[in-house]
């Protein structure tokens, strides 16, 4: 298994940033490795919900926020800026999935999803399952209103501050990983920011931007 990302401030989105078509064809080919094209990149229409899709081949796979990969020659690409780009590989059964994981993705189990796929469909021990989460925007920059907290699953990651709110989706993340028994040896968190570092995009900092993508193959 291989994964990587796109430079961070190089837009991968026909959605989102001031780039024409041709030049995101470009990033997405310049951000490739190997000898990869476009014809193996699988990728979305990202719409902060719990659905995974099972490549079969590369293009376009349809509305959904994951990316299930199980044979060679494909390359699955999410896009972020600020939403955690979330890896799981099971490295016995050889399949991985690519996670799109926002607030709102998390909220609605899609990283529970993902490790039900890979139990149900795939027989996955949990023991065998690794967890990488990249860049994403963090507690010190992620402030949102009580009303996000009505749904409880969220409050591990509630920080109050004075009359400030924040939350922490990686405690959420990490409470949700380990009620499901992943090991935290097998958990991996990029240690950066995207609002504080402006070496990513951010739409929390500026939301004309781009998007950086996360890119897996096995």
């Amino acid at each position: 298994m291989n994964f990587w990302f796109s430079p961070p401030h190089i837009n991968i989105a026909f959605h989102a940033g001031n780039n024409t078509q041709k030049e995101v064809l470009e990033n997405r080919q310049n951000s490739l490795k190997m000898d990869y094209t476009l014809e193996n990149l699988a990728y979305l229409n990202q719409i902060h919900s719990s659905k995974i899709i099972k490549a079969k081949s590369g293009g376009f796979l349809g509305d959904g926020d994951g990316i299930l990969i199980d044979k060679k020659g494909i390359v699955g690409m999410i896009m972020v800026a600020d939403c955690n780009p979330i890896l799981l590989f099971d490295c016995q059964k050889q399949v991985l999935v690519l996670i799109h994981g926002g607030r709102v993705g998390i909220e609605k189990g899609i990283v529970l999803e993902g490790l039900r796929m890979l139990k149900e469909k795939y027989q996955s021990s949990i023991e065998n399952i690794s967890v990488y989460v990249g860049a994403s925007i963090r507690s010190c920059c992620y402030e949102v209103g009580e009303e996000v907290f009505r749904d409880e699953s969220l409050l591990k990651g509630k920080i109050v501050k004075g009359d400030k709110i924040y939350l922490d989706l990686l405690e959420v993340l990490k409470e949700q990983l380990q009620e499901k028994g992943v090991q935290d040896k097998n958990i991996t968190i990029n240690p950066h920011c995207t609002c504080c570092s402006l070496e990513y995009f951010s739409y929390r900092r500026d939301k004309h931007c781009g998007r950086f993508g996360l890119f897996a193959t096995l």
